[in-house]
Parts: structure tokens; sequence; C-alpha cells
């Protein structure tokens, strides 16, 4: 990693309305040498690292840019930056980046968190990603969050077992993700649902609503994958009319409370196609990729969720990524034969190519 310390140096030498002969003279050193520093040509030698910060009222750990710890803000800044390498780059150069900055600032707990559970967003924009890469992937995200667990930090305790757990998961090893459990507090009580009744009590009535409405938001996703993973072991053991049903719950319990069911259309087409009724499965993936098209959080007319809606969201890489989960799943294969197929996947490949133009031009 290349070091500024040049630039550090005529910063510092400047705010002290210093020449360069004057810091040159303080050092023990000649003018050309201090130009040298600042113009990035050569570094000061090791031993004169401290009188050199003497001489500028600053600190060694300055001179080098250490930083020990970064703010919330700049590791935000990182994050969108790192989000925007993987969606206009490609993965690789999104990975690549975030090693960069872990690198760069190897004590920052926040930023190991997030550039370590960042990933997974944009794992399958990947191509020809094989299972040993997708392994290899997860365990050095798991190596990073383990050690934001080590480093006691309160803040990313819990989120961070949460997610170690689905990564050893990932990668078969149960019996550190069952550990990883077993140290969890039982949760008997959820705050969450009790606050709305002492702000209903206290008059504050639209925070116990926005608050009720959270709750919704945050338990309905749950509900939704745990019917997706009953269905799925459902299929696994040929039950395709218990798999059909609870596809069908699923469906129509998302589309009740009016969230996103992208999570429970995978099912319902592959539902419909196992039942031969390939038409009723194109009309549901036709439908899906429609979502996908016009995909945005924006619940300003959904009565459920009305105190949550600041402004629409939109977020282009989801769209993608979940383009990119249809091309890729082979539970779509008794389709492809199908024109309508054809069609549908088109729409998405365009979608994906001219959004990623879009996003490299505004970025430039």
């Amino acid at each position: 990693m290349p070091l500024n310390i040049g630039e550090v140096i005529a910063t510092k030498r400047r705010e002290k309305a210093w020449t360069q002969e004057q810091l040159a003279y303080a050092v023990g050193v000649s003018t050309p040498a201090v130009s040298k520093w600042e113009t990035g040509a050569t570094y000061p030698d090791i031993t004169l690292l401290s009188p050199i910060a003497r001489a500028l009222s600053t600190t060694v750990d300055a001179l080098l840019s250490f930083q020990n710890e970064l703010s919330e803000r700049e590791v935000e800044e990182f994050m969108r930056k790192a989000a925007g390498i993987y969606e206009s780059e490609g993965f690789d150069a999104g990975w690549s980046f975030c090693e960069k900055m872990l690198r760069e600032y190897p004590n920052s707990i926040p930023l190991k968190f997030h550039l370590g559970n960042l990933f997974q967003s944009f794992l399958l924009l990947k191509p020809g990603i094989d299972q040993q890469g997708i392994q290899a992937c997860y365990r050095r995200a798991a190596n990073l969050i383990e050690e934001v667990l080590a480093s006691g930090h309160a803040k990313y305790t819990y989120p961070s077992t949460i997610i170690l757990v689905g990564y050893y998961a990932m990668l078969n090893q149960l019996d550190r993700a069952e550990e990883l459990l077993d140290n969890l507090p039982r949760m008997k009580v959820d705050p969450d649902q009790l606050y709305p009744s002492i702000y209903a009590l206290r008059g504050r009535h639209d925070e116990a609503i926005k608050l009720i409405q959270e709750n919704i938001r945050r338990y309905l996703p749950r509900i939704s994958q745990a019917l997706d993973v009953l269905c799925a072991y459902a299929r696994e053991r040929d039950e395709m009319d218990k798999a059909f049903s609870l596809a069908k719950i699923n469906y129509e319990v998302t589309k009740l409370f009016g969230v996103k069911t992208e999570i429970a259309y995978p099912e319902m087409i592959k539902g419909f196609a196992s039942q031969g009724d390939m038409q009723a499965a194109l009309d549901y993936l036709e439908d899906y990729a429609e979502s996908i098209l016009e995909w945005h959080y924006d619940y300003a007319n959904n009565p459920v969720f009305d105190k949550l809606a600041e402004q629409a969201v939109d977020m282009p890489y989801v769209r993608k990524v979940l383009a990119q989960s249809i091309l890729t799943d082979n539970g779509y294969a008794p389709l492809k034969e199908e024109p309508r197929y054809s069609l549908i996947i088109s729409k998405l490949c365009k979608m994906v190519e001219t959004e990623t133009h879009m996003f490299d031009i505004s970025d430039g």
C-alpha cells in the first residue's frame, strides 16, 4: 500500500507557515530532501519520523496516516463505494476493493462487519462460480466476522453470531454453527412487542403505530422464509401436493400484506410446472419478471406500512441479483422449451445490461 506521508508533511508544514528550508533545518536534512519527501520521490528514513513529527507538532501515526478507527460516515461511504464497484465492475472487482480496504484499515471492527456481510448480495453476479468458489468466499467472510465477534464489540455481537450461523451452515461446519446458537441468550420477550403499549398509554400514538408496523414488516419475511423451507422439504420428500399448497399459502400471505413476493414466486412456478401446467407456470414467471423489473420499496399506499413510507427506494443491484437467480436456477428447466420463457428471459437480460450501462455512465 503506497504511503502518502509526503502529502501529510507538506500539509502540516504549511499549517505551521514553514518553508521547506525551515523544516529541513529543524530536522537536520537538506532542503532537496524535504522536497523529495513532499513530491513522493522518496520516503524519510525511519529514524527521522519522530523528529519530523515533533517539528510539525503532530504524531508518527498522523504522518503515516494511521487510523485506528473509522467514523460511521466513513464506513458508510466505503460500503456505498464497494456496492457500486460490485454492481458496475463485477464481483471480483468489488471483492478486491473490499480486501484492499480491510488491509488499509485492519483495526476497524465496523468495516470488517459490514464488508464481511456485503458480498452475499452480489455473489450471484459472478459468472461461472462453482461450489468451491462460493465456499471460499464464505470461509473468508466467516473469518472476518469471527474477528468481529472476538473483539467483544457490543453492537455487533448478536448480529455477528447470527451471520456466522448462516455462514457455517453454508460451509457445513455444523458443530460451530450449533455452538454459536447455544451461546445466544434465550430471549423470552421481545421488547418491541411491549413498547407500543407503553407508547399508547403515554399518548405517543404515532410512535406506537410505527413500531407495530415495523414489527409486522420484520416478522413477515421470517414467516415467508419458513414457509419456503417447509415447501422445499416437501419437494425433497416428493410430497408435491403439499409443497404446492405451502407455496400458495406463502404467495397469498405476502400478496395479502402487500410486501415483496419475490421469495414466494419460485415455488409457485415450480409447483405448476411439476403438475404439467406450463401456461400457469409461465404466467407466474412473467409476473415474477415484471415484479423484478419494477422492483422498489414503496409502502406509501399500503395501510399496513404507511407510517414507514418515507420515500421510495430503488436498488438496481437487487433487480440484477433476482434476475440472475432465475437464469441460474435449474428448477425452471421444464419451461426452457417454451417460447414465452425465452421472451421473459430476454427482458430480464436486457434490463441487466441497460442498468449496468447506466450505472457506468452515472458513476463516471
